[in-house]
């Protein structure tokens, strides 16, 4: 064991053999129902709501944690535009957690040079051409 104050390097296995969680680096950092309501002004019933109409991208863990990936939110709100592509990703598929990976990877574009996330273009006001690629990819899942 070392003295070092640093935590240990996420990428090397856990003192209980457990390996790293890959999902940690495709979604990024969460909030859970209390830190996201009160980001929001909300409260818990709200931000309950909220995900179940898909106004937020909700995930549940293994053990029945729920998590909200930050990188839905911009200038303290909900990235426009959100809910509509949600909805749509969910007429391919329920799976929340292959949604949020949807979402925030980066895919090598033509030149080689990664092309922008969805939620980056979300973010860019893109929303036309992220509903065109969420119905075909939805399409994709669900054949």
């Amino acid at each position: 064991m070392s003295d070092s104050p640093l935590p240990p390097n996420p990428d090397e296995p856990r003192p209980d053999g457990d390996e790293p969680n890959p999902w940690a680096d495709i979604i990024g950092p969460c909030y859970t129902t209390q830190s996201i309501a009160r980001a929001l002004g909300w409260t818990g019933p709200q931000v309950a709501d909220a995900a179940a109409s898909l106004h937020l991208l909700e995930l549940r863990t293994e053990d029945g944690v729920l998590l909200y990936p930050q990188f839905q939110f911009w200038n303290g709100a909900v990235v426009d535009g959100l809910p509509e592509v949600l909805r749509v990703l969910r007429t391919g598929t329920e799976s929340r957690w292959t949604w949020a990976q949807w979402l925030n990877t980066r895919l090598p574009g033509s030149d080689g040079v990664d092309e922008p996330s969805y939620i980056e273009r979300l973010r860019e006001g893109q929303l036309d051409y992220v509903l065109l690629e969420a119905k075909h990819d939805a399409w994709s899942w669900s054949s």
